[in-house]
């Protein structure tokens, strides 16, 4: 992929508050009636990788703008550090308003790895989520990829650092590590919810084999970056996994999917077990409620009935997280 130049003016910030209604005056009236009630599961805020790197505005005022399109909620994800306490204060100051963020931390080395002690203090912290290895897997350092390329940008000795810290989920035997069992154990017990990170795809199957029988939620997160065929991804939802399907990728400048993928994937799958999220963070891109609308609109003129774009938006990812069903009547 081409760089980034590592010095890029500030994006403007977004203040919903004043600004919302001149953002969604050249919408149609009925521009948020598939987000209603909708949580993005993949958020990541203002910043992440780094500050340098800014996208479309500061995380309470997007917020502001995602209620006032119909969004519930998000899931606050960091590829670097917790975000449990800026979750709380991100809720903290939108308080006049219904709508919910959740924290999260994802088991990359500078946040731990994956420890059952981390995970046992990120739940004191209120974590929602954890995310096993992203840029950290040992699957991903293979690979090689965007974050990397990112992250390399920032600290020029990240390459050397990552290699020395890469994190394989499953031992030569293809079985679970130890470490590995102990997280998933903590995560059913403390009512926490999983995704996969950045695993590999035999890994992801491993943890979603274990996860169905210790009966944890588990999300396989943008599994169409590593499956030849959509097809391929039933071996997950008839494990009783959550399948995501991402808008950013197909945002991307250098993305090689496009809508019609994440379309042949729900096809093969159904929308029972699959979640639609953004995972946007990049300044070539629309603010995250409005990435949500267009990939909701996409789906919905290729075919996806209404009904079902609410399960993918709504209801599945309430389920994920163990949550109850909303109080009608918003």
């Amino acid at each position: 992929m081409n760089s980034e130049p590592v010095s890029q003016p500030q994006a403007p910030v977004i203040d919903s508050r004043s600004h919302e209604a001149s953002w969604t005056a050249a919408l149609p009236d009925d521009f948020g009636a598939l987000l209603r009630d909708g949580i993005d599961l993949h958020v990541h805020g203002q910043p992440d990788v780094s500050r340098r790197f800014a996208n479309r505005g500061a995380d309470i005022d997007v917020a502001r703008l995602a209620h006032a399109y119909g969004l519930r909620g998000w899931v606050l994800k960091s590829h670097l550090w917790p975000t449990m306490d800026r979750a709380g204060l991100i809720r903290d100051s939108l308080t006049d308003i219904d709508f919910e963020v959740y924290g999260s931390i994802t088991l990359n080395p500078p946040a731990g790895g994956v420890s059952v002690t981390v995970v046992e203090l990120a739940a004191s912290h209120d974590a929602k989520v954890i995310f096993l290895p992203t840029w950290g897997s040992a699957a991903d350092v293979a690979r090689g990829g965007y974050i990397p390329d990112r992250l390399t940008l920032s600290a020029p000795s990240f390459p050397r650092y990552a290699s020395a810290h890469a994190i394989s989920l499953t031992d030569g035997n293809g079985s679970l590590t130890g470490a590995v069992r102990e997280v998933l154990d903590a995560c059913r017990a403390l009512d926490l919810s999983v995704a996969t990170g950045h695993a590999g795809l035999s890994e992801s199957l491993a943890v979603a084999e274990y996860c169905a029988g210790i009966g944890a939620r588990v999300l396989i997160t943008h599994p169409l970056h590593y499956v030849e065929q959509p097809g391929q991804l039933t071996r997950f939802t008839d494990l009783g996994a959550f399948v995501e399907f991402c808008n950013a990728p197909l945002l991307h400048p250098d993305g090689h999917l496009t809508i019609r993928d994440v379309y042949a994937g729900l096809e093969a799958i159904g929308p029972r077990q699959a979640v639609l999220t953004t995972d946007i963070f990049s300044r070539w891109v629309p603010p995250e409620p409005e990435c949500f609308r267009m990939f909701a609109e996409q789906l919905s003129y290729l075919g996806i009935s209404a009904d079902d774009i609410r399960q993918l938006f709504a209801a599945n990812p309430r389920r994920f997280l163990g949550l109850p069903e909303p109080v009608s009547g918003r």
